[in-house]
């Protein structure tokens, strides 16, 4: 594959027989243009991957090429893109605090299984040496 001209429209690809599904390109995407799970095989949504690069250099096996996109965009389809691209952005950062918020309430709540685990232990401790 060719790599595209400077400034003209391109698109990530990613070689699917040579992903190793890490998935540090996903966590690089801007608007989560990048689908797949850990230890599997990831593609790229062609229409919404803006041709950023940022994919590019977290990929351990460069498994990730630019390909030219061929088309030439009217004004009125860049804003449109453009208007997409934001809201995909502003989700993906909404979905990045909803997961950060999951992830400190789930570690609050370990935390508190710890310490009633920790107090029932301390309890019986001292019913156990009552007893003998």
């Amino acid at each position: 594959m060719e790599p595209p001209a400077a400034g003209a429209p391109a698109v990530a690809v990613i070689d699917e027989q040579a992903c190793i599904g890490c998935t540090l390109c996903i966590q690089a995407c801007p608007v989560d243009a990048i689908v797949g799970a850990s230890q599997f095989m990831h593609t790229v949504i062609a229409d919404e991957c803006i041709g950023c690069k940022l994919c590019l250099p977290p990929c351990p096996v460069d498994c990730i090429a630019m390909v030219a996109t061929g088309k030439t965009l009217t004004r009125s389809e860049r804003k449109r893109r453009a208007e997409r691209t934001r809201s995909r952005y502003s989700a993906r950062l909404a979905r990045l605090e909803r997961e950060r918020s999951q992830q400190m309430a789930a570690a609050r709540a370990k935390d508190r299984r710890r310490k009633k685990q920790a107090t029932i232990e301390r309890v019986m401790q001292r019913a156990r040496q009552r007893l003998r």
